[in-house]
């Protein structure tokens, strides 16, 4: 799944794109469709089609939506990203709530032995620390960062804190994906 904000030109309002490969989770892409319906033209349609991934030469079926262009996404375009790079504010920890944790976890989330993974490949070092420490400090959970094969960053989030993870972001849960949080 990926969401980004884009915005056009300088002049021009943003608007939020979000995609998915896994048609599968269909109940997880129409809750957030539901969520953005209001920011989309009267009677839109999501896209669907075929993608081809360049590294692994394998096609996918996908599915997508995009808001209008309107000035409520100017904000956050400005505080996630700069010089279209995408980056963590520095309020992160006002931020980020249960709700907020729930759904990066339906996004980027995927269980890893007895605690989970969150993929955070599009950040700079600086902004993986700082979402772990948020992690850390504001959940009270142990985490650590691990690198996959590619040497890209994930934040794991160790086995003792996932029953006060699951406590804390269940209720925000899109039910197809507890799968994610091993339940």
């Amino acid at each position: 799944m990926e969401a980004h904000i884009v915005r056009r030109s300088s002049t021009s309002n943003s608007r939020l794109v979000f995609a998915q490969t896994a048609v599968l989770h269909k109940e997880y892409f129409n809750y957030i469709l539901n969520m953005f319906l209001p920011f989309c033209a009267d009677n839109y349609t999501p896209q669907s089609g075929i993608n081809r991934d360049k590294r692994t030469n394998k096609s996918y079926s996908s599915i997508s939506f995009t808001t209008m262009q309107l000035p409520c996404f100017n904000e956050y375009r400005e505080m996630f990203y700069a010089l279209n790079v995408k980056k963590v504010p520095e309020n992160i920890y006002e931020l980020l709530t249960p709700r907020g944790l729930a759904h990066w976890i339906m996004d980027d989330g995927s269980r890893h032995g007895s605690g989970l993974h969150l993929n955070v490949y599009a950040f700079s070092n600086a902004d993986v620390d700082k979402l772990m420490f948020t992690l850390q400090d504001k959940f009270g959970f142990r985490c650590s960062i691990h690198y996959n094969k590619s040497k890209k960053p994930r934040i794991y989030i160790f086995k003792e804190s996932m029953d006060s993870l699951i406590l804390k972001t269940k209720p925000f849960f899109v039910k197809e994906m507890l799968y994610k949080l091993g339940l």
